[in-house]
C-alpha cells in the first residue's frame, strides 16, 4: 500500500510518468504521426463524405443555422447522425486504445510492438455496439477541445478563444448557464476518465466501465484534477518558455538577417512546435491517468497485475520488425532524409509566409447598421457618420412597407427604435415618414426619420463606399427582390452594393435578376459542403472563424466577412486569418486595431 504524503506523491508520478516517456517516447510519436497523417489523407476525407451523402439524404447537402438542429428532429438524421459518429468516435476509440496500452505494458516494464498495440485495440471495436455506445460518444466529444478537430466533420468547428471571450463579456445569466454546463460536463468527464483503461485492461463492457470508473473517482475527484492541471501546466509553460527563448533570440543575436528571419518568421517556428507538442500531448496525460489508474486500485487493496493479452499477427509484427531494423540500419541516412524534408516544408512556409504571417491588412471595415454608437441605427445620420470615419463600408438592414417602399429597420416593428409596435410590413411609406427613430436615442436626434434604400444608395453612390444590404423577412411573393435589384440598377451601384441574407432563396432570387450584384449567405451555424451554395461571400459569426472554413471558401473563390466583432481581443484575433471584411459595432476601434498592425509592418 503506498503511504507517500501528498508532496511525494505527487512528484514521484510526475517521475515516474516522465521515466516512462522518456522510455519509449519513439513509440508514441511515431504512432501519433503515422495516425494523424491516416486521418488527414484517409479517415478525415471519408468521414466528410459520409457526412455530406447522409446530408444529401436528408436534404439538398446542406444545412444552413437553424437547419442544423432539424438532425435531430427526424429518424433519417438520427439515424444517420449515429452512423457518422460511429465511425468518428471508433477512430478515436482505437487511438486511445492504442496509447493506453503502450502506457499500461509502460507501467509493468514490458516491451510491446505498436502493431501489437494497434490489433488489441482493434480487437475492442466491438464493444462499441451497444447502447453502451451512446455515452461513450459523450465522453469522447469531450476530448475534442484537446485533439486536432480537423478529422471530424465541420459541425464541430468551434474559435474556441472567441467563443470564451464574448463568453466573458455575456450577461450574467448567460455566464452562469454555461458555467453550469461547463461543471457538469467536466464533473462527467472526471468521474468517467477512466471507462477506456477498464475497458481495454479489464476488458469490461461499456457500462461496466462507466460504472467502474465512476466508483474508482469516487473518492479522488481532485487528485484526478490536480495531477491533469498540474501536468498540462507544466507542458504549457515548457512550450512557452522554449517559444520565448526564440523569440528572444531576435534581439540577442547580432546579425540583422537572422535577427529579422527569427522574428518575421517566427510564426513557421511555432506551427511545427505546436505540431510535436500535439504528437506528444495525449500520450503523456496518458501515462499519468494510467499510473493514477492502477494507484488508486493499490490504495483500495486490489492486487495489482499484468491482465492485459496483447492481440498478435505476425505479418504485422515482423513487418514492424523489418521497418525497425531498416531505420537502425540507416539511422543517419534517415535522420538526414528528415532534415531536408522538414527543411523544405520550413523553405516552402517561408515563402509562404512572406504574404501570411504578416498580413498585408487587406480588410475592410463595415460599420454595422451605421454608426450606431454615434446616432440612430440604420438612419441617415448614422450612415454619414460612418461614411466620415472613412469606413471601407456601411452594413444596413431592409425591410419592406405596405406599399412596397424599401426602407431600413432591423426589425420587424418599429417598437424598439421608436416606441411604435406596428409591423413595417403593416404600414404605408406615408405613414413610416412620421415615426421619428432619433427621440428615444437623444435629444440632438429629435426628428430623425427611416430612410429610404434609395436614398442610401444615392449617398454611397456619391461618396464611392461600399454598402452591405442585410435582407430582413419578407412576405413571399411580394417582389421583394425584384425591387432591391430595380434600386440598386436605378443608382447604378451593382459594383458598390453587396446583398446578404439569412434566407437563401431570396439571394437566389436576387441572383436570377442581376448575376454582377454580390450575393452573401449568412452564417451562424452550417453543416455539410457549402461549395453547393450560388453565392460570393460568406457573412458568419465570429465564433465559426476557424482555418478550414477560411480554406474551404477560398478554394470556392468566395470572400469571408464576419459579424459582429466588437470587442479588441476578439478584432485581433479574427485579423490572423485571411478574411476579406469585418462588420463592427465600434468602427474606429477596428481602425486602431488595424493601424498598429500596418504600423508594426512598416517598421519591419
Amino acid at each position: 500500500m503506498l503511504k507517500y504524503g501528498k508532496a511525494d506523491y505527487m512528484l514521484t508520478l510526475l517521475k515516474n510518468s516522465w521515466s516512462d516517456f522518456k522510455e519509449s517516447y519513439l513509440q508514441y510519436i511515431t504512432f501519433e504521426f503515422i495516425y494523424s497523417l491516416l486521418a488527414s489523407i484517409l479517415f478525415a476525407p471519408f468521414l466528410s463524405y459520409m457526412f455530406n451523402r447522409m446530408l444529401t439524404v436528408i436534404d439538398d447537402g446542406s444545412l444552413l443555422n437553424n437547419e442544423v438542429f432539424s438532425l435531430g428532429l427526424s429518424i433519417s438524421g438520427i439515424m444517420g447522425t449515429l452512423f457518422v459518429s460511429f465511425f468518428a468516435v471508433a477512430f478515436l476509440f482505437v487511438e486511445f486504445g492504442v496509447l493506453i496500452i503502450l502506457a499500461e505494458k509502460s507501467y509493468f516494464n514490458q516491451s510491446v510492438y505498436i502493431s501489437e498495440a494497434f490489433l488489441t485495440a482493434v480487437k475492442k471495436l466491438p464493444r462499441l455496439l451497444g447502447f453502451g455506445f451512446i455515452p461513450l460518444v459523450f465522453l469522447l466529444l469531450l476530448f475534442i477541445p484537446f485533439i486536432d478537430a480537423s478529422t471530424l466533420p465541420p459541425l464541430f468547428d468551434v474559435n474556441i478563444t472567441i467563443f470564451l471571450t464574448d463568453l466573458l463579456y455575456d450577461s450574467l445569466i448567460a455566464k452562469l448557464v454555461y458555467l453550469s454546463l461547463f461543471v457538469g460536463m467536466g464533473y462527467l468527464f472526471v468521474r468517467w476518465i477512466f471507462a477506456l483503461h477498464y475497458i481495454f485492461i479489464e476488458d469490461k463492457s461499456i457500462w461496466q466501465s462507466l460504472r467502474s470508473s465512476w466508483n474508482c473517482t469516487r473518492k479522488n475527484k481532485i487528485r484526478v484534477v490536480w495531477y491533469l492541471l498540474l501536468v498540462n501546466i507544466f507542458i504549457f509553460l515548457a512550450g512557452f518558455v522554449l517559444m520565448n527563448a526564440i523569440s528572444e533570440l531576435a534581439t540577442i543575436i547580432d546579425s540583422k538577417a537572422i535577427g529579422d528571419f527569427i522574428g518575421n518568421y517566427l510564426l513557421t517556428f511555432a506551427s511545427y512546435f505546436t505540431m510535436l507538442m500535439s504528437l506528444i500531448f495525449i500520450p503523456v496525460n496518458m501515462l499519468v491517468l494510467t499510473r493514477l489508474f492502477y494507484q488508486f486500485q493499490e490504495r483500495k487493496g486490489i492486487p495489482i497485475k499484468d491482465k492485459l493479452t496483447l492481440g498478435k499477427s505476425n505479418y504485422f509484427l515482423q513487418l514492424e520488425k523489418k521497418i525497425g531494423r531498416f531505420l537502425s540500419r540507416r539511422k543517419s541516412f534517415f535522420i538526414t532524409t528528415t532534415v531536408v524534408v522538414l527543411s523544405l516544408l520550413f523553405a516552402i512556409n517561408y515563402v509562404v509566409n512572406d504574404s501570411l504571417v504578416y498580413l498585408k491588412w487587406d480588410v475592410e471595415i463595415a460599420s454595422h447598421r451605421g454608426d450606431l454608437k454615434h446616432a440612430p441605427e440604420n438612419s441617415m445620420s448614422s450612415i454619414r457618420s460612418a461614411i466620415r470615419k472613412g469606413v471601407d463600408a456601411v452594413e444596413v438592414d431592409v425591410a419592406m412597407t405596405k406599399d412596397g417602399v424599401i426602407v431600413l429597420s432591423h426589425d420587424l416593428d418599429l417598437k424598439r427604435v421608436a416606441g411604435v409596435s406596428d409591423k413595417i410590413s403593416d404600414l404605408t411609406f406615408e405613414e413610416i415618414k412620421q415615426i421619428d427613430i432619433g427621440r428615444l436615442y437623444g435629444e440632438e436626434f429629435i426628428g430623425e426619420r427611416i430612410p429610404t434604400l434609395d436614398e442610401v444608395l444615392k449617398v454611397m453612390k456619391e461618396n464611392d463606399t461600399k454598402l452591405i444590404i442585410d435582407l430582413k423577412s419578407a412576405e413571399p411573393g411580394r417582389g421583394f427582390a425584384e425591387k432591391i435589384v430595380e434600386l440598386v440598377e436605378k443608382n447604378d451601384s451593382d459594383h458598390l452594393a453587396y446583398v446578404q441574407s439569412f434566407s437563401y432563396e431570396l439571394l437566389q432570387d436576387i441572383r436570377k435578376r442581376n448575376e454582377t450584384i454580390k450575393i452573401g449567405q449568412i452564417l451562424f451555424l452550417s453543416a455539410g459542403n457549402l461549395s453547393k451554395l450560388d453565392v460570393d461571400f460568406y457573412t458568419i459569426r465570429e465564433s465559426m472563424l476557424t482555418e478550414r472554413f477560411i480554406e474551404r471558401a477560398k478554394k470556392q473563390n468566395r470572400e469571408v466577412w464576419v459579424w459582429t466583432v466588437n470587442i479588441k481581443r476578439n478584432m485581433k484575433e479574427v485579423l490572423k486569418y485571411d478574411i476579406d471584411g469585418i462588420i463592427t459595432d465600434y468602427p474606429e476601434r477596428a481602425q486602431r486595431v488595424l493601424e498598429i498592425g500596418l504600423e508594426g509592418q512598416r517598421r519591419n
